[in-house]
C-alpha cells in the first residue's frame, strides 16, 4: 500500500508527476459527468446524493501534522474503501503553516488512491492569481525548496492544479458546501438555472470573489448584506442564506474560512463554519 503520509522527500520531478496526475483524475470525471453511483460534476460544480458518511475538512493552512492526525482519527483507509462513503475538504491548503506543498502534495496521493471519494475545494488562499492578497507566502516558500526551478512548478503546474479545482458542492437535500459563502444573488431568476451558473464560476469574477470571499454574519433582517472587512467579499445576513436554502431544497450550508476553535455555528445553526488548522494558530492549541 502507497504510504500517503510519505511527502517530505519528494524531488521537483516527483511534485510535477503527482500535480499531472492528479489533473488528469479532475479532467477526466469532469468528461465522464457522472463518476460514480452518487456523484457527477459538471464545470466548477460538484453534486452528489447523500452519501453513508461524510467528513469535512475545513481550512488546513500548512498544517501536515494535524491533518495527519484527522485522517488516523477517521481510519481513512477503512473509511475510504466505500465509495458512498466521502471526504470532503473547503480549501485553504497553503500558506501561514509550515509545510503547505507537502500538503498539497498529501492531498494528491490521496485524491489518486480514492478519487471517486476524496474532493477538493479550491479556497482563496488557491486563487492569489485572481484576488490577490497581502499574507500569500506560498510561492516563498517555493523558492525556498526549488529555487530557479520554481517558476516552472508553479506557472505551469500548481496554477493550473488550482484552476482544476471545484469550487461549489452540493450533496442533494442536504447541505451546500463552498470555501467562503453564499454569493449575494439579487435576481432570484439566478437559482431557475443556478447549477449552470455553479458550473461557470471562473467566468464570473464577482460570483467567484464572493464564493472564495464571503463570510456569514448576524445582521439586522432588512440589511441583507454588507461590506466586509477583508477588502474582499461581504458579509451576509441570514436572509441570503434563507434564500439560498430554500432555492435548492437543502438545510445547511458548510463552510471554512474563518479561523475558529474548530467549528462554530451561526444563521439558526443553518451555517456551519469548520476550521482544520492549529500548528499556524496558537491560540487553537
Amino acid at each position: 500500500m502507497i504510504d500517503l503520509f510519505s511527502v517530505f522527500d519528494y524531488t521537483f520531478d516527483d511534485c510535477i508527476n503527482i500535480i499531472n496526475k492528479t489533473m488528469s483524475i479532475h479532467e477526466n470525471q469532469r468528461f465522464q459527468g457522472f463518476f460514480s453511483d452518487i456523484g457527477m460534476i459538471s464545470g466548477n460544480y460538484v453534486n452528489f446524493q447523500p452519501p453513508e458518511n461524510l467528513v469535512i475538512v475545513g481550512d488546513i493552512h500548512g498544517d501536515f501534522y494535524t491533518s495527519e492526525k484527522i485522517m488516523e482519527r477517521i481510519d481513512f483507509s477503512n473509511y475510504l474503501k466505500n465509495e458512498s462513503n466521502l471526504l470532503l475538504f473547503l480549501g485553504d491548503y497553503i500558506d501561514r503553516g509550515k509545510y503547505s506543498l507537502e500538503v498539497l502534495i498529501f492531498l494528491c496521493k490521496l485524491k489518486n488512491s480514492y478519487p471517486n471519494n476524496v474532493f477538493l475545494l479550491r479556497g482563496n488562499h488557491e486563487s492569489y492569481n485572481h484576488f490577490p492578497f497581502s499574507s500569500y507566502d506560498f510561492y516563498s516558500e517555493l523558492l525556498n525548496k526549488f529555487e530557479k526551478s520554481t517558476d516552472v512548478l508553479y506557472d505551469y503546474y500548481i496554477l493550473p492544479f488550482f484552476d482544476s479545482l471545484s469550487l461549489f458542492c452540493e450533496i442533494n437535500g442536504f447541505s451546500l458546501l463552498t470555501h467562503g459563502g453564499l454569493p449575494v444573488i439579487e435576481n432570484t431568476d439566478f437559482f431557475k438555472n443556478y447549477k449552470y451558473h455553479l458550473s461557470t464560476i471562473l467566468n464570473n469574477k464577482p460570483l467567484l470573489e464572493e464564493i472564495l470571499w464571503n463570510d456569514p454574519r448576524d445582521l439586522p433582517f432588512d440589511k441583507p448584506w454588507s461590506f466586509s472587512n477583508r477588502g474582499l467579499g461581504k458579509y451576509f445576513g441570514i436572509g441570503v442564506t434563507n434564500t439560498w436554502l430554500a432555492n435548492t431544497g437543502c438545510k445547511f450550508l458548510f463552510r471554512g474560512h474563518e479561523p475558529c476553535m474548530g467549528y462554530k455555528l451561526i444563521h439558526e445553526s443553518k451555517v456551519l463554519t469548520i476550521f482544520s488548522s492549529k500548528e499556524p494558530y496558537p491560540k487553537f492549541k
